[in-house]
């Protein structure tokens, strides 16, 4: 039955709602804070783009999404500087357009150059695309016209432009045009090939700069004679302030001479060349040198050069070593003779180096912060010093097995990484104390994460003592089991041991995540790239 109208209950009252005034709305929101609400949108519903309507080009560029809203918008999207700190120009080839679209590009640019702080450019082919259409393989991207029209943007954003990365699908010349981008502080270059002439070595303000010339050996090219580096008018072709330099991925077999007049590079990463047959005595002559990174280089032995770069912090060298001939010193001894002498060596990375003991002399290291030792021939670790301050530690369930009581002596260590390789743990791991593993890792005071590391991030195939250990570990309330990928490690235990620094008030580890390739061996045999 119905209640009487008089007692039916009030379900909502205007008295109960805000009043809102007409006139509040986004509208009349601050100039300023409309361009902070607007910078949040990604660029795509932000930026101004070229539109095409009815197959043909529609040369004026219109604001995307946002600058639709209305006319307000379309304003502050054009006049806000804050908008376009960072831009992306991405084309594509085949596209008919594609001068079109450089050239309104240059145009969009003019108002807004002085804003623009990093630009991403982005070129990509589809060579089946362009099988289709009968063009030849080869065939530059676009004619000249369309790489006049990108120069011509690159001078405009050259007095302010900090932060550059290209990838270009054909052949990259890095030329006189670079020298316009006085304020350039950080630059990437990737195209199938690149070569490298006087500009880029007068940038003023450069110190970090990436190249990967992916299908043919990145190239300097001096205009004339001269010494090592330089042009006939003496213009370097690198910057002599670098700080950073990544030659990742350049099919170098021989180290570019340009490289020793660089008296200020900190961090150099040259992994994935073939550098096996090369001479490396050049390395010696990089004493600023505080992270070297050397991974899946094939070098027949460590560089004789390591051992003069005293000031190295970082040494990442993963599948850099192919296994010695019987003529050459075991690599344990090698790195007793070069690494010995690195005494501020904080993070060492030897994955799959081929170790057949633990180097003794590292044992007596006192700045050792991570190390990874996986993968390789050793069955056990020695007690020393090198445990007093380590945090991450990385090696092979039989190696834990045989050396579990050893983490007592490591009462910092937080993160411990366990990998696998079945074959040789069914043949060594046969008798192992499973309870007496367990008591060693879940009693030790400081240890807080075990990580389990695969290809697709879930549990790969363990023998069944470690497994057992897995279950018994899990238990323990204060420490977590984790699966993870190999890419994920080096961000996890990197970004960890910079906050324990920044806490502990210390200069820190000032170094990025392993950089491009930290191989390992799947259960297949199969080579899995971990990247930071």
């Amino acid at each position: 039955m119905a209640l009487p109208a008089a007692e039916a209950p009030k379900l909502c009252s205007h008295a109960m709602l805000p009043h809102v005034e007409p006139e509040q709305s986004a509208l009349t929101l601050p100039d300023d804070v409309l361009a902070s609400i607007l910078s949040l949108l990604p660029q795509k519903q932000r930026r101004d783009c070229f539109a095409v309507h009815g197959g043909e080009p529609e040369y004026q560029f219109m604001s995307a999404r946002a600058a639709l809203v209305c006319r307000r918008w379309a304003a502050a999207s054009r006049s806000t500087g804050s908008l376009w700190e960072s831009v992306e120009l991405s084309l594509a080839l085949p596209d008919p357009h594609i001068l079109d679209r450089t050239e309104g590009f240059v145009a969009w640019l003019i108002p807004r150059a002085r804003a623009v702080n990093k630009l991403t450019l982005t070129a990509t082919r589809d060579e089946e695309a362009v099988a289709a259409m009968g063009l030849a393989g080869g065939t530059p991207l676009g004619p000249l016209l369309v790489w006049s029209n990108l120069v011509s943007a690159l001078t405009l954003l050259g007095p302010t432009l900090n932060h550059l990365a290209m990838e270009w699908p054909d052949e990259l010349q890095l030329g006189a045009w670079v020298a316009t981008l006085v304020a350039l502080e950080s630059a990437s270059f990737t195209a199938p090939r690149v070569i490298v002439r006087p500009g880029l070595g007068s940038l003023p303000s450069l110190t970090d700069l990436r190249f990967r010339s992916a299908a043919k050996p990145l190239t300097f090219h001096a205009a004339g004679a001269g010494s090592p580096g330089r042009h006939a008018g003496g213009a370097p072709l690198l910057p002599a302030h670098l700080v950073k330099l990544k030659l990742e991925g350049c099919r170098l077999s021989e180290l570019p001479a340009s490289l020793s007049r660089l008296s200020c590079l900190e961090d150099l990463v040259l992994s994935d060349n073939n550098l096996q047959s090369a001479r490396l005595s050049l390395l010696s002559r990089l004493t600023t040198l505080q992270s070297l990174t050397l991974m899946g280089c094939h070098m027949h032995c460590l560089p004789p050069a390591l051992s003069a770069l005293r000031n190295l912090r970082v040494l990442y060298l993963d599948m850099a070593i192919q296994a010695p001939t019987p003529d050459m010193a075991p690599v344990h001894r090698q790195c007793d003779a070069l690494l010995g002498p690195l005494e501020h060596l904080g993070i060492l990375s030897m994955g799959a180096c081929h170790l057949q003991a633990f180097p003794a002399e590292l044992a007596s290291h006192t700045a050792l912060r991570a190390l990874y030792l996986d993968d390789n021939i050793m069955t056990s670790l020695p007690a020393g010093c090198y445990l007093d301050d380590l945090r991450v530690l990385g090696v092979d369930w039989r190696v834990l097995f045989n050396s579990h009581a050893v983490l007592r002596h490591a009462p910092q260590l937080a993160k411990l990484c366990l990998t696998s390789q079945s074959k040789l743990e069914l043949a060594a791991c046969t008798d192992v104390d499973v309870p007496a593993v367990v008591a060693s890792i879940t009693s030790h005071p400081a240890l807080k994460q075990v990580l389990i590391p695969s290809q697709d991030g879930t549990r790969g195939q363990i023998v069944n003592a470690a497994l057992n250990v897995l279950i018994g570990i899990s238990r323990t309330p204060h420490l977590e089991v984790k699966a993870i990928t190999y890419p994920a490690i080096g961000n996890e235990w990197l970004d960890w041991l910079r906050e324990v620094e920044a806490e502990e008030g210390r200069d820190g580890l000032q170094v990025a995540a392993p950089p491009a390739l930290m191989a390992r061996r799947g259960a297949a045999g199969t080579l899995v790239r971990r990247t930071g």
